[in-house]
């Protein structure tokens, strides 16, 4: 194959490449998402859930113990929001336990496309050499979502 052959052929995989992006781009919708806190930050820096997860609770039961969990450090913990999970269903982001404060996790969005749903979470960390408490968190956010039973994954964002 001669140099300007493969430039051709190069020149045409990235035109194909950026087609099949813009097409399956322009099937993406925005699903509205309503996070339980109103602040630019997660809902709590102190929870009980000391390990990283992402979840989508699809029913009461499940409700029930994800939010004992996120406020076992709460004596008496706060009541838990009253959620219909014919209607709706609840959004999970935990960045685990972290030795300082500083780390933050946020549900930022979602979309839809004909694979599913994708959920857009933030998790942000202090640069170093950034002052921050020497406290141990453990971030959670929570955000509802209209109920929907097809796949659900996640991309997460790293912010420093």
């Amino acid at each position: 194959m001669r140099y300007n052959d493969a430039l051709l052929v190069g020149a045409a995989l990235v035109c194909r490449t950026a087609d099949v992006t813009a097409q399956r781009d322009s099937a993406r919708g925005n699903v509205p998402l309503t996070r339980l806190r109103d602040a630019p930050s997660a809902f709590t820096s102190y929870s009980g859930l000391s390990d990283s997860a992402l979840m989508v609770v699809r029913d009461s039961g499940a409700w029930r113990d994800v939010w004992q969990r996120v406020n076992r450090p709460f004596i008496p913990a706060p009541p838990a929001p009253l959620v219909d999970f014919q209607q709706e269903m609840i959004v999970v982001a935990a960045l685990g336990r972290r030795p300082t404060a500083g780390h933050d996790i946020m549900i930022e969005g979602a979309e839809q496309d004909s694979t599913g749903i994708e959920i857009v979470v933030r998790r942000s960390e202090p640069a170093p050499g950034c002052p921050v408490a020497a406290a141990v968190t453990q971030p959670v956010d929570l955000a509802r979502m209209r109920a929907d039973r097809r796949a659900v994954r996640f991309r997460e964002r790293q912010v420093v």
